[in-house]
């Protein structure tokens, strides 16, 4: 506003008396501004700068600091740290005191939101006249506010079963950590004890063979293994016999009856399930013939399961030509056949080991003392991993008395335009289209930083950008950060800065893309409920001239 215009405006509000406060001036800096014996008026920051006490809120900036211009906007020019004065104060009788910003003074808005007793507006700047909203206004906020106290409050308790549960948790943990400390050193006298077990296991092996004529050989113990499967055969070899000659018995029998059905049906009786039966019967007979015992294999079975003419113990002793050496007759091959065959079934299985480092196979007891040895081993190392997470979670940021422990993996998700995004409590943040579905991370959880910059609910009112915004609940200065998320296309790795401020319900309030894939969320959680805390602001005064 142009200097002249104002004065006529001044002209029946301007300062009457050195005694009275000027517009725009709080009664707590009132005395500041008290006239001098001379009339006249010290720049607060400037002392060597003195004028005529009228010139006080004569729209003009005489002052470098602005302190001579509290109830006008001719120093809103100025930078934010040359002002020496908070702004125009506004009484707000039936509510509360506020400071408006200098460059919003007399601008031909109703500033309700500050000054809802419409005092920044008083030159009546375009005809503009702004009535006292005061009452309703302060009504009003007394409502909401007792509203907020009663959502904080509520916060605070449920801070409280987050608390008590995170503590509880943690004891758990601890417990945890002690009693696999525990396990882990039972874990490794375990596996020192199967150690030696399976060294004593090692020299009986050895022990057995010592009548080997060859230094560190295990023919005694193969020779041990094939007499023990020699005899496993020949006991299945009988029993198969014992099977083959049941059915038999059972095949004879149902051929009799059939070879009586066949002489003895007659055949002008029209009974054609008979008449099938017969023709079966003379088909099976052209086929296959009647059964006549093969002698020449029953000899062949008495042969192998007559007595055993190998002399087993002579394997201990000193040979240079092979184990197939000794078999009798023509049987040693298939018996190498047979043993083979079972040796590979057992393989397989897992009954038996391969074969040892040399070639020779080793002995089922030497076997289970090495899968005993190393299933410990095992065990052992997978109980120190488990104890390194442990430990790894005892350490994790958490934040403050590992509020946030509890609300680990939880998620809540708003849609926001043309995505929904969720966000998973010190887990992943996303965005999923709402066009294809598709998700796409915006990072992982990495740490907890605390701004004690970030102000009070009540300094978010005084320069919202509306009266309803002014009353959203305030940012608690604690952020959950976010990074290394899904790469942007021609840009950097995606990454979120999550805002919280108190709720007793868990909710996404706001998103915003500050810049290319760098984005900022508003969370609020009851982990921040609670005056003071995680660096939130205590007073208005602090800071305002930081917004000015």
């Amino acid at each position: 506003m142009r200097r002249g215009s104002i004065l006529l405006l001044l002209s029946s509000a301007s300062i009457a008396t050195a005694s009275s406060t000027p517009r725009g001036v709080s009664p707590e800096d009132a005395k500041l501004y008290a006239p001098s014996a001379e009339k006249t008026f010290i720049c607060f920051t400037n002392p060597h700068v003195t004028i005529p006490y009228e010139s006080v809120n004569d729209d003009y900036c005489d002052c470098p600091d602005g302190s001579d211009e509290p109830g006008t906007s001719a120093c809103s020019h100025l930078p934010h740290k040359s002002l020496a004065i908070r702004g125009f104060y506004c009484k707000n009788e039936k509510h509360t005191p506020a400071f408006l910003p200098l460059g919003r003074v007399n601008d031909g808005v109703c500033d309700y939101e500050v000054c809802c007793d419409g005092s920044d507006e008083w030159a009546g700047v375009g005809g503009v006249k702004c009535e006292n909203r005061c009452r309703e206004i302060g009504k009003a906020a007394r409502k909401m506010a007792v509203e907020r106290e009663r959502l904080r409050n509520e916060g605070v308790r449920k801070k409280k079963e987050l608390l008590d549960r995170a503590k509880t948790m943690r004891i758990e943990l601890e417990d945890n950590v002690k009693t696999t400390r525990i396990k882990i050193e039972a874990l490794e006298e375990k596996v020192k004890w199967l150690e030696v077990q399976l060294k004593e296991t090692e020299e009986n092996e050895r022990l057995k063979i010592v009548k080997q004529p060859k230094e560190g050989s295990k023919l005694g113990v193969l020779v041990s293994l094939a007499r023990e499967r020699m005899q496993e055969l020949g006991s299945s070899l009988e029993k198969v016999r014992g099977d083959r000659d049941f059915a038999r018995s059972r095949l004879g029998k149902a051929e009799g009856i059939l070879k009586a059905l066949k002489e003895g049906y007659n055949p002008n009786f029209n009974d054609e399930g008979v008449k099938a039966a017969v023709r079966a019967w003379e088909e099976y007979l052209a086929q296959e013939g009647e059964h006549s015992e093969n002698r020449a294999e029953e000899r062949d079975l008495d042969s192998l399961l007559g007595e055993d003419e190998i002399d087993w113990e002579g394997f201990t002793e000193a040979d240079t030509h092979g184990f197939g050496a000794y078999l009798p007759g023509g049987i040693g091959t298939w018996v190498h056949d047979k043993l083979a065959d079972f040796r590979q079934m057992l393989v397989e299985n897992g009954l038996l080991a391969a074969k040892s480092d040399d070639g020779m196979p080793e002995s089922r007891a030497l076997v289970s003392a090495r899968q005993a040895l190393q299933a410990g081993k095992t065990e052992e190392s997978d109980t120190k991993s488990h104890l390194e997470t442990l430990l790894s979670d005892l350490t994790y940021p958490y934040g403050q008395d590992d509020v946030f422990r509890s609300l680990k993996g939880e998620c809540i998700s708003s849609q926001f335009g043309e995505y929904t995004y969720e966000y998973c409590f010190l887990g992943t943040a996303y965005q999923k289209s709402l066009k294809d579905s598709s998700s796409v991370s915006l990072g992982e959880y990495a740490r907890i930083e605390v701004d004690k910059s970030v102000n009070d609910a009540s300094v978010r009112g005084i320069f919202g950008s509306g009266w309803e915004e002014a009353h959203d609940e305030g940012l608690s200065g604690l952020s959950l950060i976010h990074e290394n998320g899904q790469q942007c296309w021609n840009g950097p790795k995606r990454s979120v800065k999550v805002d919280l401020y108190c709720s007793a319900v868990d909710e996404l309030r706001s998103v915003r893309e500050e810049e290319k894939c760098v984005y900022r969320f508003e969370v609020g959680a009851a982990a921040v409920c609670g005056r003071g805390e995680h660096g939130r602001g205590e007073g208005v005064d602090e800071n305002v001239r930081d917004e000015l």
